[in-house]
């Protein structure tokens, strides 16, 4: 049963109707500017996309449960990319070719219509059977599925899935993630005139890298780059279950070479994103021509799915940021859009030393200039949950306490030259950009009280941090 928000504050209550008794509840961990549901789990970003003026966030979406059981097309709507209504449900796994799950896909806009392309799963006897679909709309609210499907080419494991579509030269291109009948990663490549009648063109990239399988793949061109997005898992045997172990998000560069149908790839795979928690990454473009990216913030195992806090309100997981993509010395850069400083309610310019700050909520931002930083610099947030510490010369250490095990768990990354630190909090969230987005790390935790301590150390002369409250003023 969903919970009823009726308090937008920083500690958002909850009414729950239990036996016909009323029961009060605050949530210390709804966040403000990430997105999540009111109820239910939810998990990868789909069919990024702005039509009509309006910006539409899909996302996979058990509504019905805190677990992976079940899977539809769920719909965040904003007209901003700050104020975001929640339409419901979008597309339903309520037909044979999806009687199992509606899973992740992507959209395009074409003749004033949005479609809507995804993989259709079903299980006959526990025997998996995958289908890529489309839907489409005029309104952007009712889909109408098309009677047309892709079936899994020979060659392949019905580990089939996760259709991006894009076009070029007037060809519609879709790339799917798959897995082949040696359980190695690869993504299949198919192209239309129509977008309803579809031609399987061969593989379009494989390779050990992508261990045993390759999800939610992505394709787009930033600057004089070709990017092809790749999410890698390690996959148990066949006769083992064919169970996920492990899983993360990287990028390639490269070349599509439209004559051999394949991507050529010229690097090696690299990381989107360094944290504990990002996954499963869309990205598109908007009227703005921006390329923005937008992932969903989990990587948690089943324990920390099983005991993180936000069950206790009913609802599980949240997406990144939207974040701008730009390709600069050779590598790509990811920044917090812009539409992000209308969110800013009060500033305070700190330039000691040494010293402590107390946030009025978690939802706040720090712009951290460390100027000719040689020595070490410290700084503790969410009263000692989340700790970012600098060795002077090139290591970042980023540390957070887990939920289950009461542990500090640590990050360490190697960045010469850290010159900048910006930290997007929310109540149970952060996302830190560092050198104007060259790296990004981010991760979930829980702090249970509302107003949060800040406390820094070691910032050498000339260096600033700016803080910005979040929280609305109370008149």
């Amino acid at each position: 049963m969903c919970l009823t928000r009726t308090n937008e504050s920083a500690l958002i209550r909850f009414v729950n109707l239990k036996g016909g008794v009323i029961i009060i509840k605050e949530n210390p961990y709804r966040n403000l500017f990430h997105l999540e549901p009111d109820c239910g789990l939810l998990n990868d970003p789909n069919g990024l996309i702005q039509f009509q003026g309006r910006y539409y966030f899909f996302h996979q979406w058990n509504r019905f449960s805190l677990d992976h059981g079940y899977k539809e097309w769920g719909a965040f709507t904003s007209s901003d990319l700050n104020h975001w209504d929640h339409l419901g449900s979008a597309v339903l796994p309520d037909s044979k070719e999806d009687s199992d799950g509606a899973y992740s896909g992507s959209a395009i806009e074409h003749d004033n219509k949005m479609y809507l392309f995804y993989t259709g799963n079903t299980k006959n006897s526990g025997i998996r059977k995958t289908y890529q679909r489309m839907a489409y709309s005029s309104n952007g609210y009712t889909f109408i599925k098309s009677e047309k499907v892709i079936e899994t080419p020979s060659g392949f494991t019905e580990h089939h899935r996760d259709p991006k579509v894009w076009q070029s030269n007037g060809i519609w291109w879709m790339i799917v993630g798959a897995q082949t009948i040696d359980q190695v990663g690869a993504i299949n490549l198919f192209s239309s005139t129509d977008l309803e009648d579809w031609k399987y063109e061969g593989v379009f990239y494989s390779a050990q890298t992508l261990d045993q399988m390759c999800e939610c793949p992505d394709y787009f061109q930033l600057g004089d780059a070709e990017i092809l997005v790749v999410c890698p898992q390690k996959r148990t045997s066949l006769l083992n279950g064919n169970e996920n172990i492990s899983s993360y998000a990287g990028y390639l560069v490269g070349a599509f070479e439209k004559n051999n149908k394949c991507f050529r790839p010229e690097s090696d795979i690299m990381l989107i994103d360094e944290g504990f928690d990002f996954y499963a990454p869309q990205s598109f473009t908007d009227e703005k021509n921006r390329r923005i990216l937008v992932g969903w913030m989990s990587r948690m195992d089943e324990a920390e799915e099983k005991d993180c806090p936000t069950t206790a309100f009913n609802y599980l997981h949240c997406l990144t940021i939207p974040r701008e993509l730009f390709w600069e010395n050779s590598r790509l850069y990811q920044r917090p859009l812009e539409e992000l400083k209308s969110l800013r309610k009060k500033r305070i310019t700190l330039t000691k030393a040494n010293a402590k700050l107390l946030s009025d909520s978690g939802a706040y931002e720090l712009d951290i200039q460390l100027v000719n930083q040689t020595t070490p610099f410290e700084i503790s947030m969410n009263n000692g949950n989340t700790v970012i510490q600098f060795d002077g010369k090139s290591k970042l250490v980023i540390s957070r306490l887990n939920w289950v095990s009461g542990q500090r768990e640590i990050k360490e990354l190697h960045i010469p030259n850290l010159f900048e630190i910006q930290i997007f909090n929310d109540a149970s969230a952060m996302e830190i950009f560092m050198n104007k987005g060259e790296k990004v790390f981010s991760m979930r935790y829980f702090c249970a009280e509302e107003k949060r301590e800040i406390f820094y150390s070691g910032l050498q002369e000339n260096g600033s941090i700016d803080y910005y409250s979040y929280k609305e003023e109370v008149e």
